[in-house]
């Protein structure tokens, strides 16, 4: 092992750093060890640090800054720290080694037995012998990092409060580095708030205030967190004593009365901001006046947006752009804040100088914004929460309802109305309004009764009759009594809203106000979803509504709005199940005659439908289910032949959603009983069900007649099956095997229309993935005559789903002995199956226009839960839903078909299976397939060139837009770019296939991401091509031809 002094001699000698710093390890191993003493290291030193030559000298104090960084801070004892710190003093006029030098002095002060009573000589000597002037920055944030440890880490007894103030002063002097400022900053509110600076103010403000306001330029995102980190630090600093106030507000007033830039007025509005926070009651009330004028002008001359409350107000400029409404924020956010530490009289001051802009008249522009102003100085503090009255509120307030204010004009009470919504924001508010109570209820019914063209006063009279009415109650402290509206008051207002809306609906589409439609819908809704009010808004809107349904002389047009209303009400579990009960009994039941009600029956039903699936999936259904399901399966067995499918598959949806409601063991016994009501089709399904065909079973309860039951029904009873939990072993008690050779049966034998068709496939798919397994494949369809591969699709989509192996194997296989259509069709049924059921809803050119297009327009604006989904055979529901599938899915279901597939290409080589693998790829995420694409794009690349079958040239095009779109993905392309253009190229010219067409531009948009070099000698032929579509009959694609140009022609360069 080397000597401390080879080892010396090694680092001083190296110019390795890993070299060196194995040679610092070594010697603090030793001094760690007592192998060597801290007097033999200084000695070895002592040649080198005399030396002239300053690279040795650097050396030997880097070396010594480096171990005594590294040793133990326990090792050291305070005879040692100070013979060295004496040492480290006499060299701080050393300028090459200052750096190492000022290093070492840190690691010393730093150390466990550093004495006390040394702070006081180390601030001296930083005074006396360090110039920061004279260093770079690395140097000076040194120097400020041992002022900052002595200050954070030593008792105030252990230095001289005026020395410190005056070291840090020192060392801080014009520092413009942005990491040396925020250290700066921080040491600043340590010495503020610890100290006595009575006699250093001054200069204290001095160094804040001669950066402000914090102006560096960025350039990049670490550099804008740097700004915004420097600007709170400084604003925290100039707020950490209130000696600084005298100063700064006179330096803030001045700076933002000259300021023209933007962002220079924010940052003091800012400033102004935090240090009301931080800052005594008493300094804040010394300076409100000269304050409040200053900030008073940009409120005072703001064009105030008519939005009901504060915190309506303050979001609305907060998320503004424009930079007037950002400093007006900015001003009511300073004026808030200074608000909190003021008291009465200060507050007075300023109501004093808003008194004379209360009142409306012709000359005054600031109404409201006095009013905003003294209702968030008004705005309770933690302090007042509990204060009694506000005589600066109740003047407001008595000014506000004044009978000299002129509320008969429109314009008057559109004022006052926003005006009275500054004092609806806030509890403490409530009791203050009491006295008020009858002129603001006479104000909003006169509003609200206004002329339907006076759209601004109306919507403003509904949002704040929707405030005032959800308004909490209180109780008063003196009197006892509650305050707030009574019951029987917000009853008078909810039933005018209802009445508008009503009025509103009833109107033609031409005359119909589609902004207070809105704003009614939105009001009602929100009432709705209060406990105390719910029962109003059923009965005095719901109800009415239901009640003009059933009359006959509003038009068809008037009652589907009308009834879109109703559903877009049902906010709670409770209406939403009132109203689909009251909407079934419009269901004629026993006379197929619909003209009774003028409603059509397929829009009862959708309602029923869109209402029972917007149930949140715990709450309970079984009341609702023994109360509807009779209705619903009476009216279906009472049809007959006058039943259609699309009314039979509402049917189906309602019921399965009512039985994924229900508890286990009760959703079990009511799917029993049906499939006993339903034996007359599956005869000896059921093996034993003496328990379930007694005088309580759920259908002779209600005298429903099962030999009503046809092959139309059997959905309904597959979606209640569905509707099951996966957990329930239905298997136990049905003979699944002989439930799938029926299903089979009327597939094959039976003539039934396509979407009874598709739903009975569904169902077996159903079956297949919770009770049965691919060995009952042949069971079931070995038995059946006829084309039994779809049903066999649809039985592998069942056991695919749950990742099932041996199916996913046997589906791929099949695919390979299919001819080409059949076997895209299996694609199609595995991969996408919801087309299937759009397709079969087509076939019927007579559909219901109101039902098939879904017109009752459920706004989505209005309620999470009544948002327009896509159509799901398996009711998976979208992501914000809660997934009531019933069904096991695995998500990695597609990627084993895909797997499986390539780990067979050889075996599983054909033409016809190279022409499927890319419409499978379509229909996978470009994540499961990636690490196969070097493998795959030649053979997709070659199908395109050889292939005549537009579907396969589609998905191959599909996938390598995908793949262009990634860089890693470009890279794998590379040698395919010419191929691949030209093949876009034919088919963006051709006018066959539209979407064939749509994709090749699609392709080529993508191709411009590769380098120039590889795409540019196609640049004129693109454009060109882009040229000749612009004339394309397809807006589509003359807009995208557009696009495609543009980017090509941004490529810069001509091609050749």
């Amino acid at each position: 092992m080397s000597t401390h002094k080879e080892l010396i001699n090694e680092f001083i000698a190296s110019t390795d750093t890993s070299a060196q710093e194995r040679s610092v390890d070594e010697i603090v191993k030793l001094l760690q060890d007592n192998s060597l003493t801290l007097l033999a290291f200084i000695q070895a030193l002592q040649l080198y640090i005399t030396s002239t030559n300053d690279d040795i000298r650097v050396s030997t104090f880097k070396l010594l800054s480096q171990i005594l960084c590294k040793i133990s801070s326990s090792k050291l004892y305070p005879k040692d720290i100070d013979v060295l710190m004496a040492f480290l003093y006499s060299k701080l006029l050393d300028r090459p080694v200052v750096k190492f030098v000022l290093s070492s002095i840190f690691s010393l002060v730093s150390m466990k037995f550093f004495n006390n009573e040394n702070v006081n000589c180390v601030l001296e000597k930083l005074i006396e012998n360090y110039n920061p002037k004279e260093h770079p920055q690395s140097i000076r944030e040194m120097a400020l990092k041992i002022v900052s440890h002595l200050n954070s880490s030593f008792p105030q007894s252990s230095y001289s409060n005026n020395k410190m103030i005056e070291c840090f002063l020192h060392v801080s002097e014009n520092e413009k580095d942005p990491s040396n400022l925020l250290l700066i900053f921080q040491i600043l509110q340590s010495i503020s708030k610890c100290l006595d600076i009575t006699n250093f103010t001054q200069p204290l403000f001095d160094t804040m205030f001669r950066y402000y306001p914090i102006s560096f330029k960025s350039s990049t995102e670490a550099q804008e967190t740097m700004i915004y980190s420097l600007k709170n630090s400084l604003n925290t600093s100039l707020a950490s004593n209130d000696l600084y106030a005298e100063e700064l507000f006179p330096n803030l007033i001045e700076k933002y009365n000259t300021a023209t830039l933007t962002q220079v007025k924010l940052d003091i509005l800012t400033t102004i901001s935090t240090v009301s926070q931080y800052y005594s009651e008493s300094t804040i009330r010394e300076h409100i006046l000269q304050l409040w004028n200053t900030l008073k002008y940009t409120i005072m001359n703001q064009e105030l947006a008519q939005l009901v409350s504060i915190p309506s107000i303050l979001s609305y400029y907060e998320k503004s752009s424009n930079d007037t409404d950002q400093i007006f924020h900015s001003n009511l956010i300073a004026v808030k804040h200074l608000a909190n530490k003021l008291d009465h009289d200060s507050k007075l001051l300023i109501y004093d100088d808003l008194s004379s802009s209360l009142l409306i008249t012709e000359r005054n522009r600031r109404f409201l914004q006095s009013y905003l102003t003294l209702a968030i100085i008004s705005l309770p503090t933690e302090n007042s929460l509990n204060e009694g009255n506000d005589d600066i509120l109740d003047k407001t307030l008595s000014n506000l309802f004044s009978e000299e204010q002129p509320t008969d004009q429109i314009r008057s009470k559109r004022l006052v109305l926003v005006a009275l919504s500054y004092y609806t924001s806030n509890i403490k508010f409530v009791k203050h309004l009491l006295p008020w109570r009858d002129q603001i209820l006479a104000l909003l019914q006169a509003s609200l009764s206004s002329s339907g063209l006076e759209t601004t006063l109306r919507a403003l009279a509904i949002q704040l009759t929707v405030i005032l009415i959800l308004s909490p109650r209180l109780q008063d402290s003196t009197s006892g009594l509650e305050i707030g509206l009574f019951d029987e008051e917000a009853a008078i207002l909810i039933t005018k809203l209802g009445e508008l809306l009503i009025e509103n609906g009833a109107k033609d589409a031409i005359d119909s106000n589609k902004v207070i439609e809105s704003e009614l819908l939105l009001a009602i809704a929100k009432l709705a979803k209060c406990n105390r009010l719910e029962d109003i808004v059923n009965h005095q809107v719901l109800d009415r509504l239901l009640n003009i349904i059933g009359k006959t002389d509003y038009t068809l047009t008037q009652k589907l709005t009308l009834v879109s209303y109703l559903i877009k009400l049902s906010q709670t579990p409770s209406l939403a199940e009132s109203v689909i009960i009251k909407l079934s009994e419009f269901l004629s039941v026993d006379n197929p005659d619909t003209a009774t009600y003028g409603v059509p029956e397929n829009v009862i039903l959708q309602s029923i439908t869109s209402l029972t699936n917007a149930l949140s999936m715990d709450h309970d259904t079984v009341n609702l289910t023994m109360r509807l399901l009779p209705v619903l399966f009476r009216f279906a067995l009472n049809r007959g032949a006058e039943l259609s499918v699309y009314q039979v598959d509402y049917l189906a949806s309602v019921s399965r959603r009512l039985i994924a409601g229900m508890k286990h063991d009760e959703a079990e016994k009511l799917v029993l009983e049906s499939m006993t009501f339903f034996s007359g089709l599956f005869p000896r399904v059921i093996a034993d069900f003496s328990d379930i065909q007694n005088a309580e079973n759920f259908y002779r309860r209600f005298s429903l007649d099962e030999g009503n039951i046809k092959i139309t029904h059997i959905p309904i009873l597959l979606s209640m099956i569905q509707g099951l939990d996966v957990s329930i072993e239905l298997k136990s008690r049905v003979d699944m095997v002989l439930l799938g050779k029926h299903l089979s049966m009327y597939i094959v034998n039976n003539e039934v229309l396509p979407l009874t068709r598709l739903e009975i496939l569904v169902g077996v798919s159903v079956i297949f993935n919770k009770y049965l397994s691919l060995g009952d494949l042949d069971s079931i369809f070995g038995v059946v005559d006829g084309d039994i591969e779809e049903l066999q699709l649809w039985a592998l989509y069942g056991l695919i789903m749950k990742c099932d192996e041996h199916a996913t194997e046997k589906f791929v296989r099949m695919l390979t002995t299919l001819n080409f259509r059949k076997a895209t069709k299996a694609v199609s049924i595995i991969f996408n199956p919801i087309p299937e059921m759009q397709d079969a809803l087509r076939e019927k050119k007579d559909v219901d226009e109101v039902s098939f297009n879904n017109g009752l327009d459920i706004g989505p604006q209005l309620l999470l839960a009544f948002k327009k989904e896509k159509p799901s055979l398996m009711m998976v529901r979208s992501k914000n839903k809660l997934a009531v599938s019933n069904l096991t899915i695995r998500a990695i279901w597609k990627q084993k078909i895909l797997e499986f597939i390539l780990s067979k290409k050889d075996e599983l080589s054909s033409t016809q299976m190279d022409y499927i693998v890319p419409l499978i790829l379509t229909f996978v995420p470009e994540e499961m397939y990636a690490s196969h694409l070097e493998s795959l794009l030649p053979k997709l690349i070659q199908i395109v060139q050889t292939c005549d079958d537009n579907r396969v040239i589609l998905s191959v095009l599909k996938i390598v837009c995908n793949v262009i779109a990634e860089e890693n993905g470009r890279v794998f392309m590379k040698g395919y770019v010419d191929t691949v253009m030209e093949i876009c190229l034919t088919y963006a010219l051709q006018n066959k296939d539209f979407t064939l067409k749509k994709q090749a531009l699609k392709t080529l948009l993508g191709m411009c991401l590769f380098k120039t070099s590889l795409v540019v000698s196609f640049k004129k032929r693109v454009t060109k091509l882009c040229e000749v579509n612009l004339d394309d009959h397809h807006r589509d694609i003359r807009m995208l031809s557009v696009s495609v140009r543009q980017a090509w022609e941004d490529l810069g360069l001509d091609g050749m």
